[in-house]
């Protein structure tokens, strides 16, 4: 039976890990919580944060985790770094860490997409006194920084910067907004899932974008492929405004609207995922032209979340 050491288990990993357990695996599970809710669903568990390299490496050997295993994370965008580092330690198979450091370095990702032709809105390095346009909103982002963690929104005066830390590490980029429609474009397989930002905390799927959907397509799938991500489910902030559209952010962790969406309709989303990460299936999620329907979704996994109408429509009786 295959190991798989599987980095954070609390509520919303929870249907990875069963998952996981469900094809197959003999999971060790780590989180930094000796309470965490997976610690109880795992064939084993141990404390340890996933930013821990020397805990995380004292568990993989303990367990005797060899080349042949592998290694999951569905957890926040560190746990990405965690998991590589390890894989790279152990010899498991993962993504490289310069490619997951390009992925959470917001630098390193726009040089990538400028290299790619792929539209960023204006963005430089910020120094502090840095000269700003009168009357231009902007962001002021950290180069490891996500929300809520030091994204300012600025007009003529910048904040002074806090003291160095995991979220900012070397940098600030300063970023012109972009007044626009606000997209979130989730790629898997040659497929993408798109859902349109409607209000506070709402959001809907849309069947394609409304403008530049086959060049947004063409693009990301070409960025992906650099990234050597082609087997991933990744996200992208994706903005459009009269002129055209831009790539704001990317995400590795697991897509929180598709998910939803996936609930909806009584898909185990948890048993997708894992399946198309662990044992390469990429048929796992249906084409997006199924999974598509009209609804509109509230909420967040604080508050959770309500649907418009509340259930799919059901099928015609022939």
């Amino acid at each position: 039976m295959k190991k798989l050491l599987f980095l954070g288990c609390n509520h919303l990993q929870l249907d990875y890990l069963k998952a996981a357990r469900t094809l197959g695996f003999h999971v060790v599970a780590t989180d930094q919580n000796p309470d965490a809710p997976g610690a109880v669903e795992a064939d084993d568990f141990r404390v340890a944060g996933y930013l821990d390299q020397d805990k995380l490496l004292a568990v993989a050997q303990k367990a005797g985790m060899s080349a042949g295993d592998r290694i999951f994370t569905a957890s926040a965008h560190f746990a990405y770094e965690g998991a590589a580092r390890l894989a790279q330690s152990l010899g498991l198979v993962f993504a490289p860490v310069q490619i997951i450091d390009t992925c959470l370095d917001k630098r390193k990702f726009y040089d990538q997409l400028n290299n790619l032709e792929i539209p960023v809105p204006p963005t430089r390095v910020y120094q502090e006194g840095m000269e700003l346009k009168p009357g231009q909103q902007y962001y002021l982002k950290s180069d490891y920084g996500k929300t809520p963690h030091y994204n300012y929104y600025i007009q003529d005066k910048a904040p002074a910067l806090p003291p160095r830390d995991l979220y900012y590490r070397e940098c600030f980029l300063l970023q012109e907004e972009i007044v626009g429609e606000h997209f979130r474009v989730n790629l898997y397989g040659d497929q993408m899932a798109l859902f349109i930002t409607t209000g506070p905390n709402t959001f809907s799927p849309l069947r394609r974008l409304p403008r530049h959907h086959q060049d947004i397509h063409d693009k990301l799938l070409t960025l992906r492929s650099a990234l050597g991500l082609d087997n991933w489910l990744i996200k992208f902030d994706v903005l459009m405004d009269k002129t055209g559209w831009y790539v704001i952010d990317l995400g590795l962790d697991p897509p929180m609207r598709l998910r939803q969406l996936c609930q909806w309709q009584g898909i185990s989303f948890g048993e997708a995922y894992v399946r198309q990460y662990l044992l390469d299936d990429q048929a796992a999620l249906p084409a997006w032209q199924d999974l598509y329907h009209e609804v509109k979704i509230s909420g967040n996994s604080g508050i959770g979340f309500s649907f418009d109408p509340p259930g799919p429509p059901k099928e015609p009786i022939s």
